[in-house]
């Protein structure tokens, strides 16, 4: 069982809206995953920051709302995607698996949590980070991923 109470590293990644970009077809790679039933994964930030499971990870579709999902695993990055092969000065990064999605925040909701104005490039959430797990806390409370189920459930 993987608990979360939003303490540790919180990690966000922009969403392009160009339907062409990298990001945007990643993205759309990770949807159709996740309709599978098969595992929602995304790159740490530059230098690997996140060393526990259980922060936070926010795909932030800029001036509209970013997607909330829990880090349930850390792999190393022998464990990315094929696909993942044309991220050029990315091959070593960790690979993070993600919980569904827990919430959506709103872009005004984003800005008043002291979240970037705009995020470019996966980074971790320095400024914003005792807000947004405040936030998290307050709104979700804590958070206990069952792996034997693959459920989710607040506690």
């Amino acid at each position: 069982m993987i608990a979360s109470n939003f303490s540790n590293v919180a990690i966000v990644t922009p969403i392009n809206k160009n339907p062409k970009s990298k990001s945007r077809m990643d993205y759309n790679e990770q949807l159709a995953r996740s309709i599978r039933l098969e595992q929602l994964m995304w790159d740490d930030a530059k230098g690997n920051p996140t060393h526990k499971v259980g922060g936070a990870f926010g795909f932030v579709h800029n001036s509209n709302r970013v997607e909330i999902h829990m880090i349930l695993n850390i792999h190393d990055p022998t464990h990315r995607l094929d696909s993942w092969s044309d991220n050029v000065g990315q091959t070593d990064r960790n690979v993070l698996h993600l919980s569904p999605i827990i919430t959506t925040i709103s872009w005004n909701q984003w800005l008043s949590l002291g979240g970037a104005r705009k995020v470019q490039g996966t980074t971790r959430v320095v400024s914003a980070h005792e807000t947004l797990a405040s936030f998290l806390r307050t709104h979700i409370g804590n958070i206990e991923h069952v792996e034997e189920t693959d459920e989710s459930i607040v506690v």
